[in-house]
């Protein structure tokens, strides 16, 4: 997605797309007459990848996922989901993964952009779409639904200040009737330096939240967050608001950008937070060692600020499957003992490209994400990366650790295209 997260060799090109032995193998075992899984279609598909549907690119990927990584049951479940979903909805999609445990299963999330074209995609599908009605049974779809309609009004308040979303589906929700999703907003950033500002941001809670949740958030809630924003270290912002709409939580969560490391403590403790016997702050000092990137997430509740706290991890600059220094994070995981072996190693053979012509060597100056191309611009490649991994600290509790392998198209851009810079 644009700027989400700011940061978020295999095969021969030519070969046909996407099933693969491994693929057709796993498939098999559990699903072998299942019409959902519509392997015909695929099995005779090649690149150009543009505008392709949410199920296609996850038999793409099919072959570099293991059993251990995903199960054969979850897999299913996550295509038979996207299977829902128009295609060109979404250039980046990926997984959340348990490193503690060893247990296969995976939660589905995929970001909806406000360029190319995804974000009027998405809207026309909960409009007109056939198999929205389905999900329409929900009023969490219902407002879902309401929100992308004004999000796509170039008249209204969110068409240029939300960047796009992400729908994020806990493993658990995958096999109910009606899946529900997570949202995360992804915005403007968002701060508010002095009260006269205030009213710069109506449009966050009047509108966006409004719509989302399908009534106003409470008067408690809506003044935390707003002492939240306020307090805000200067240079650094909120860049996604997230409400998780399938669990029983009231909560609003808050993803910071630009917020440096030493700063995650002070801020905490303005709110309210507090940690006695200073082991968040000993984990900050030993990950700043490890990690180059650090993105604090809370959760506001109407009586301040959630115990737990997560820190995503990664590196700059982006290098995407070409990143080398995972293994060692994971080792410093594991020997911390919150990283599985298992899982390490299935993560880490997840990683990797598909290109339409193997003859351009991939490199992040002559290819772009595909949210920053045209939307008549040919799709290329085919990323397999790890967008990062979540600390989740709560005091006193064992730490937790989740990796988050993503998904990403990119364009070719020595091909005769302008792209948006």
């Amino acid at each position: 997605m644009n700027q989400i997260k700011g940061h978020w060799f295999e095969p021969d090109g030519n070969q046909l797309f996407p099933i693969g032995e491994v693929g057709k193998v796993r498939e098999q075992k559990l699903f072998a007459n299942n019409k959902l899984l519509l392997h015909d279609q695929f099995i005779q598909k090649n690149f150009p990848l543009k505008n392709e549907d949410c199920t296609y690119y996850l038999h793409c990927i099919e072959p570099y996922i293991s059993e251990e990584f995903i199960s054969v049951q979850n897999y299913f479940e996550i295509k038979k989901l996207a299977h829902y979903f128009n295609s060109g909805i979404s250039s980046f999609f990926g997984f959340e993964s348990h490193l503690n445990s060893p247990d296969a299963r995976s939660d589905y999330l995929f970001a909806v952009s406000s360029k190319r074209g995804e974000r009027e995609i998405l809207a026309d599908f909960l409009q007109n779409g056939k198999e929205a009605k389905y999900l329409l049974q929900k009023q969490e779809w219902q407002h879902l639904k309401n929100f992308t309609t004004t999000w796509i009004d170039p008249k209204s308040d969110l068409f240029l200040n939300v960047l796009g979303l992400w729908l994020e589906f806990d493993s658990a929700e995958l096999s109910q009737h009606i899946p529900i999703p997570c949202v995360f907003i992804h915005t403007i950033p968002l701060r508010i330096g002095s009260s006269e500002e205030e009213s710069k941001y109506d449009w966050v809670f009047n509108t966006a939240v409004s719509l989302l949740l399908g009534h106003p958030l409470s008067y408690e809630l809506h003044q935390r967050l707003l002492h939240a924003l306020h307090l805000i270290p200067e240079g650094a912002s909120v860049m996604d608001i997230g409400f998780m709409l399938s669990r029983s939580t009231s909560g609003v969560r808050l993803v910071f950008k630009h917020l440096h490391p030493v700063q995650i403590i002070p801020y905490l403790k303005s709110l309210g937070w507090s940690d006695t016997n200073d082991e968040l702050t000993d984990l900050i000092e030993e990950l700043q060692t490890q990690v180059t990137r650090l993105i604090l997430h809370i959760t506001i509740t109407e009586f301040g600020v959630a115990p737990k706290i997560g820190l995503e991890c990664s590196f700059t600059p982006d290098q995407y499957h070409q990143e080398t220094r995972w293994e060692s994070f994971f080792e410093y995981l594991h020997q911390k003992g919150v990283c599985c072996l298992q899982k390490k190693t299935e993560i880490l053979s997840f990683l990797g490209i598909t290109q339409e012509d193997d003859s351009r060597p991939f490199d992040l100056t002559s290819y772009k994400i595909a949210v920053l191309l045209p939307s008549d611009a040919p799709i290329n490649a085919l990323v397999r990366y790890i967008s990062h991994v979540k600390l989740c600290y709560t005091p006193s509790q064992p730490l937790q650790a989740k990796a988050y392998p993503g998904v990403r198209l990119f364009g070719n851009t020595l091909m005769q295209y302008d792209y948006i810079a």
